[in-house]
């Protein structure tokens, strides 16, 4: 398989400086297609043609040197090509093959009176001049320069119906040699190759005939390959010519001989260089992979026993070469020959872990299908037989579950594989018996037999079976056993007429589906095991240990309920508590934090409180509403209780006086001036800008809330939102407390 290698040598960099000093003061040659007839024909990179509109002409322009020579090879109905070539016109309707007596400009103009696709092919400029006589190989000779192929899935494009490499640009870049032979005879072109070098070869324009064939020369020897590409006459612009490859497995240089019959034909060829990468590492992913390369090609994959690859070469006839590696040793294959029309499928040992397969053709691309053919999705081939006793290893007989949907096997008729046998895993108590029902459908259901073993635990012999042939439309078979480990093979009738040819070749596999049911005909007897006494000591320590670890919760939630009522009670024999705050405030006994975390707690404790008895503990409120159904109160708090600078704390308490409230939540309202936000709340209450939300409050519920606003309004209005008995309701204190008076107090 090609790898991405390209020829780099310290001299190209030094090549390409030199030229692009000299082109910056060089005239520039330069090609411009006036398509007023239609638009450009365009083939990788080259113009090989227009559309011609019946009216106007296409042409094209270039500067040449004298002694260079160009040519054009016509392909057209009624199309006619004017040529002036430094002051000298020539016509065609076919070819033209010209060479320039001064240095000057070409104009091209071709022009067809009726609506077609005129194609041309264009060398623009042929400056060579390749030895006539084939050099000696101790001989030094200038070699040209060709391009490894660096691009592998770029330079064989199998979409476009062949394994030709695919040049680019015109004729001048360097996927192109051309010529002209002056006279009738041989020329040689000398490339430099390395061992493991294929060389690709292909005419792409020549106005008469053509005979290629190849030299490979080392510093003392030379030899010639057999292969020889004959072009029996010129090649139209729309010909798709014969191409060659030519592999080498030692270094030096390749001689191409390029004969012509005729003089003054002009010609260009396509040269490909491909580097040798002769194997490649172990693949594990096998999704849409094929392979490519030339003269030949090793990889390594992996590979289940449950596996088949199907190989399908592309356009080229390949020879393939399959080698397993099973048990740590590698089985050598035998080559097949396998035609571009056809696809080579192979089976592996069963064992296998990995596979070598072998490409050799002058160039190859190879689709790889992989396909899995284990029973019911086990990623198993099911054995034929029954294990040999109760001792062996079952684990490579796939597990038929007692109660399933129809799942696929199949018989995998290539490997001679005609019975399949499934385990079955009945769980139970001693003397248990259960029923077990197994139907089997497949397309060729007249070919098959189904057989259900019951197997005895401990002497490992059939107890009782049941087989079961094509009857009535189906195959059914059923039978009761005890727990354990029983048997079901699916097996052809005839095994002996349905595998007819060699192991390994490929034939049509038959499916099938299988379905079962179940059904616990007797429980048998639970099985008892008398418990052990470490176990019943250990049992009674852990259970009262963690019966006492439970009750910890219950203890804490006793402990904080005690220390709220007793809270509720001293307070309830207390007033004006909001002033007694301020004055320890005042008088520097409690700091802002202390106050606000005892008036936390206090907060917690007057709701074991009735409405009446906390708002006499607190004291006077400076807002306070009532209704039928609802209760609430607000007081001012201290500024420096307050959490968050310049915010003011305010205090409300609610009281349910009657119904269920829920999706409730208390607002803050400034009715002049920017809107309130809420800063802190405690408790804790989930808010957002202006309001705080309280949730549910069921009838008789008792809420108090200290709350941390911030603004620049001077008022605040205090209103409850949210659900009463599923109706929405909203209760606004009516009176707005005064922040600003509050704030310079």
């Amino acid at each position: 398989m090609d790898g991405n290698m390209s020829l780099r040598r310290m001299s190209t960099g030094v090549f390409l400086t030199c030229l692009l000093c000299i082109l910056s003061f060089y005239p520039v040659p330069f090609v411009a297609a006036e398509n007023g007839g239609g638009d450009s024909i365009h083939t990788d990179g080259r113009i090989t043609g227009y559309s011609s509109n019946g009216v106007d002409n296409h042409t094209r322009q270039w500067t040449i040197e004298e002694g260079h020579w160009t040519s054009l090879v016509l392909e057209c109905q009624q199309c006619t090509a004017e040529m002036n070539l430094a002051g000298t016109t020539y016509q065609s309707t076919d070819a033209l093959t010209v060479q320039a007596a001064a240095s000057g400009n070409v104009a091209l103009s071709i022009h067809s009176p009726i609506e077609e696709n005129v194609y041309y092919s264009l060398i623009e400029s042929i400056n060579e001049s390749f030895p006539t006589v084939r050099p000696a190989p101790s001989e030094v000779v200038e070699a040209e320069t060709v391009e490894y192929c660096s691009n592998i899935t770029e330079c064989i494009q199998p979409t476009r119906g062949h394994l030709n490499g695919v040049p680019n640009g015109e004729y001048s870049s360097h996927d192109f040699i051309t010529g002209v032979h002056e006279q009738s005879g041989s020329e040689y072109v000398v490339f430099n190759v390395e061992s493991g070098d294929t060389l690709e070869l292909q005419p792409m324009h020549a106005t008469n005939g053509l005979e290629i064939s190849v030299y490979f020369q080392s510093d003392s020897s030379e030899n010639l390959h057999g292969n020889e590409l004959i072009q029996s006459q010129g090649i139209s612009p729309t010909m798709n010519s014969d191409n060659g490859h030519w592999f080498f497995d030692e270094s030096g240089r390749a001689v191409v001989k390029i004969e012509a019959s005729i003089a003054g034909t002009a010609w260009a060829i396509k040269t490909m260089l491909y580097a040798h990468n002769a194997s490649l590492q172990l693949t594990e992913s096998l999704e849409l992979m094929h392979f490519v390369g030339h003269h030949s090609t090793t990889a390594m994959l992996t590979m289940d026993d449950t596996e088949k690859f199907t190989f399908e070469p592309l356009f080229t006839n390949t020879s393939i070469t399959v080698d397993q590696l099973v048990g740590g040793t590698w089985i050598l294959g035998a080559g097949k020959n396998i035609t571009f029309d056809t696809a080579y499928t192979f089976y592996p040992y069963p064992n296998i872990s990995a596979v070598r397969v072998h490409f050799d053709s002058p160039v190859h691309y190879v689709d790889l299908m992989v396909e899995d053919f284990s029973d019911i999705s086990s990623g198993l081939e099911a054995p034929s037989v029954r294990p040999l006793s109760q001792q062996s290893d079952n684990t490579s007989w796939p597990l038929m579950n007692l109660e399933s949907g129809p799942v696929e096997g199949q018989m995998t008729l290539a490997v001679h594989d005609t019975a399949d046998v499934y385990r079955l895993e009945v769980n139970g108590w001693e003397e248990s018996e259960h029923l077990i029902r197994f139907t089997l459908e497949s397309t060729s259901i007249e070919q098959f037999e189904v057989e259900v073993w019951n197997m005895d635990q401990e002497s490992w012999e059939v107890i009782d079976s049941r087989r079961s042939v094509y009857s009535n439309g189906k195959i059914q078979a059923s039978l009761e056993v005890g727990p354990g480990t029983h048997f079901l093979r699916v097996a052809i009738v005839d095994a002996t007429n349905s595998t007819p040819h060699p192991w390994g070749e490929d034939a049509p596999a038959i499916a099938y589906f299988l379905s079962s049911t179940y059904l616990e005909i007797d429980e048998g007897e639970e099985p008892y095991f008398p418990p052990d006494e470490n176990a019943q000591k250990w049992g009674v320590r852990a259970r009262f240990f963690l019966g006492s670890l439970f009750l910890l919760p219950v203890l804490y939630f006793g402990l904080v309920q005690y220390r709220n009522s007793k809270t509720a009670r001293e307070f309830s024999m207390k007033s004006e508590q909001l002033a007694w705050y301020k004055s320890q405030l005042d008088s520097g006994e409690t700091t802002p934090k202390q106050s606000r975390a005892s008036l936390a707690r206090a907060l917690q404790a007057v709701t074991l409180l009735s409405w009446d008895e906390a708002n006499s503990a607190w004291g006077k409120p400076d807002l306070d509403y009532r209704t039928d159904t609802v209760a609430m109160a607000v007081w001012k708090l201290d500024r420096r209780i307050a959490k968050s600078e310049d915010a003011t704390p305010l205090m409300v308490g609610i009281h349910i006086v009657e119904g269920n409230w829920d999706l409730a939540a208390l607002r803050f309202d400034a009715p002049v001036g920017q809107a309130w936000n809420v800063e802190n709340v405690e408790p804790r209450f989930l808010n957002r800008g202006e309001e705080v939300f309280l949730d549910t409050m069921a009838n008789g519920n008792r809420t108090f809330i200290m709350v941390e606003i911030s603004g620049t309004a001077n008022t605040v209005d205090v209103e409850l939102n949210g659900r009463m008995d599923g109706e929405p309701t909203a209760a606004r204190i009516p009176s707005t407390l005064q922040i600003k008076s509050f704030e310079e107090e």
